[in-house]
């Protein structure tokens, strides 16, 4: 029996579960926690589960090799999201949010049926237990990175106005607005359109809906940590259906954790540029995250229509548009990409057929239906200032490190920034010495990439936006680069084999650390790349090959019986992204964990005096305040104040307009996004008249034009509070600390 134990593939499962709980419970109590768990499993992966099996159990009765349970559970529990998500908007609209708890029910009655039945016992194959174990190790690694690099630096215990920044309150802001209306509006800028990945903030609020647990414990920690363990888990998932090797299924989740390459040093803040998954604002951007692991139902499914030996059964294309829709409003930068590669699989059927060919012809016109739906309808059809400007990514790459822009350093820039989006992709060679690269399914995969990473070097937005579409390539690239490793090497996998590859691969990882650790250490300086750090980065991949090469042709000439094959090149070169994971591990091990000292976001008792808006007020209720700046004493106007709709959870009239269409369509390349004027002198004035001039007649105005209900006060901006208290008959003190006053409209 303990053998048997150890030979399931369930056990490496349940250890990462402990180890989710184990870093969660430091911050979260344990009720709340349970509840959150309990959530998902039967609100999303219930759900999502049966109705994947549902729709996709011609897969486990057909020909071909019927999927395993964990590719099931693994991409059946993402898809509920997509699920839950117009079940949930729907109870918005109508007023009852927790019909959530529906979906289970309803699940489980059906599930006593000859249909639901037949869904539970469909047949599965044996999940591989050395692939699980692999898995295991890799989602354990994020969660402890995560502990140690997100978690730790942003504890619960923070006081509200110690917020670890602006982008959390917007995204509070928005959660607030997902929990009481829809369609959404931008809750600090009340009647302008929400044009944003909202789908993530509609699931925090259904979380918090169900749930009873904060919003701000979900965007900090639980919702991070179960993106994390689903996207590694559908990755694997997909890397398994297209290639049925559990390989595969361990390499492209491994590598996407592992992050890029480079040679700028182990401190290197990498998050800005060339990291495509574990970074620091794997938190801060919780959409980005939540597209990630929302697009492995679609990828799997995309590859599965465009299968060459047979054409997909209509229900298949059924779960594609609903998952496609799914992940539509989850992330903008997938769908042009996806779409890039359909169009490219149609021309080139095209050419080779002489036809159009029907698979593609119908993925393209499914893709672009999908892509204007996101952009005209979730998005509005801003191009969120998008501009055409080539290389201002590797020129913002350069200032950044304070490296001189010459032709040189702007070619190694280049160079370096390629390498570290692409040299995790290199195991596509495999593919190319088998003879794939005709599959309709590599050809896909091979031109969205480029489509992706294009994008980050000639266009750019404001913040380094368009980096976002690189590090949404990321997943493609390291899916194709497992594919290519798995063609070459032997199925099954003898475990020596896989040993000494792993071993290869460490090596290159270590001896990376160590030239990186010297780079550091050379220029005398932490966390900034250098000119020779860049000649380093470009140069090492290209000697590595040539010493390959060369070894391979003395070995040639000396009559050596044996020579080193690819996969010894594949593991050296995919083996250096390794060096990332020593450095976090060296780092954990040697260095203290440090206290953060966060600035004061906004002066102390704002968060109460918020919430008792809050507990006092109508969700419909419009709030008008005097605060529109991030500081009251900066030398320009920061307009990303959003803390106010955050924890009140209303919208106001105006409060900050940063993050916005409106601002975003007023780019000026000579400043800061968040020093932009607001949109609506018009109203900026009328709304600031009630409080530094207040009248009936200045007070009424407000309330006439905007229905404002409630006037929240600043002592820390410009206000006349004496005047507005003796407005007795138009507005009454309900609430007051030291630092602020609210008013209710009465009058």
């Amino acid at each position: 029996m303990p053998l048997r134990l150890i030979a399931s593939p369930w056990v490496p499962m349940a250890v990462a579960a402990v180890v989710f709980v184990v870093v969660l419970g430091q911050g979260i109590p344990v009720v709340p926690l349970a509840l959150f768990i309990g959530y998902v499993a039967l609100a999303v992966a219930l759900p999502g589960v049966f109705v994947w099996r549902l729709l996709l159990r011609h897969l486990h009765t057909g020909p071909d090799r019927p999927p395993t349970w964990f590719e099931d559970l693994s991409l059946g529990a993402i898809f509920g999201f997509g699920v839950q998500l117009p079940v949930y908007l729907v109870g918005v609209w109508i007023g009852l949010p927790l019909i959530v708890w529906a979906l289970p029910v309803v699940v489980l009655a059906m599930s006593a049926t000859t249909l639901g039945r037949t869904v539970w016992a469909l047949p599965t194959r044996r999940t591989d237990t050395a692939m699980s174990w692999g898995l295991a190790a890799v989602i354990c690694y994020g969660l402890v990175w995560l502990d140690r690099e997100s978690f730790a630096y942003r504890p619960l215990s923070l006081p509200g106005n110690k917020s670890p920044g602006v982008d959390e309150t917007f995204h509070l802001a928005l959660v607030g607005e997902l929990s009481h209306h829809f369609p959404p509006q931008i809750p600090f800028l009340l009647g302008t359109r929400l044009d944003y990945h909202w789908f993530v903030h509609a699931q925090v609020a259904a979380a918090r809906w169900a749930t009873g647990v904060e919003a701000q414990a979900m965007l900090r920690e639980l919702m991070p940590a179960t993106l994390l363990t689903l996207a590694v888990l559908g990755l694997a998932a997909v890397a398994l259906r297209l290639t049925g090797r559990p390989v595969a299924a361990f390499i492209a989740p491994a590598l996407l954790v592992a992050g890029a390459f480079h040679l700028f040093g182990p401190n290197y803040p990498s998050a800005i540029f060339t990291e495509p998954f574990l970074m620091r604002r794997f938190v801060t951007s919780p959409s980005q995250t939540y597209g990630v692991m929302m697009s492995m139902p679609a990828l799997m499914l995309l590859l599965e229509v465009l299968r060459p030996d047979r054409r997909a059964a209509k229900v298949t294309w059924v779960a594609l548009a609903l998952a496609l829709l799914a992940l539509s409003g989850s992330k903008a930068t997938f769908m042009p990409m996806f779409l890039c590669g359909a169009v490219a699989v149609w021309v080139l059927q095209l050419v080779w057929r002489r036809r159009p060919d029907p698979t593609a012809t119908a993925l393209v016109v499914l893709l672009a239906l999908v892509t204007a739906f996101a952009q005209l309808v979730l998005f509005g059809g801003s191009s969120g200032a998008m501009a055409f400007d080539p290389f201002e990514t590797v020129d913002a790459a350069l200032r950044s490190q304070q490296i001189n822009d010459t032709a040189l350093s702007s070619t190694l820039m280049t160079m370096a920034l390629l390498i570290g989006w692409l040299l995790y992709g290199v195991g596509v060679i495999g593919l190319s010495i088998r003879g794939r690269w005709r599959d309709p399914r590599v050809i896909w995969m091979l031109v969205s990439i480029p489509a992706g990473v294009t994008v980050g070097l000639v266009f750019f937005r404001a913040g380094l936006s368009q980096l976002w579409f690189q590090r949404s390539a990321a997943e493609l690239v390291v899916l194709v680069s497992a594919c290519g490793v798995a063609a070459l090497l032997p199925d099954p996998l003898p475990r020596r084999s896989a040993a000494a590859l792993l071993a290869v691969a460490a090596a290159a990882g270590l001896g990376a650390f160590a030239v990186s650790s010297w780079v550091e250490v050379a220029n005398d300086f932490e966390r900034e790349a250098t000119v020779r750090s860049l000649e380093l980065t470009v140069l090492a991949p290209v000697v590595l090959v040539a010493a390959y090469v060369a070894a391979r042709a003395w070995l040639g000439r000396v009559g050596a019986r044996r020579r080193p094959g690819p996969t010894i090149l594949l593991a050296v070169l995919l083996g250096l992204g390794l060096s990332n994971v020593i450095a976090f591990g060296v780092e954990a091990a040697t260095t203290p964990q440090g206290v953060p000292k966060w600035p004061v976001l906004f002066a102390a008792g704002g968060v109460d005096a918020a919430e008792f808006i809050e507990a006092n007020s109508d969700p419909d209720d419009v709030v008008a305040t005097n605060i529109h700046c991030k500081s009251p004493d900066g030398p320009k106007c920061d307009n990303r104040n959003f803390w106010l709709s955050a924890y009140a959870q209303r919208r106001v009239v105006i409060e900050g307009w940063g993050y916005t269409a409106l601002t975003n369509a007023n780019f000026d390349p000579e400043r800061r996004n968040s020093t932009i004027p607001n949109p609506f002198p018009r109203r900026l004035e009328v709304n600031d008249a009630a409080f530094e001039q207040p009248s009936a007649d200045t007070v009424g105005r407000l309330v006439a034009d905007y229905d404002a209900r409630w006037l929240f006060v600043s002592k820390k901006y410009p206000a006349d509070i004496a005047g507005l208290s003796t407005l007795t008959d138009v507005v009454t003190e309900v609430f007051r600390n030291g630092n602020y006053t609210v008013y209710e409209v009465t009058g």
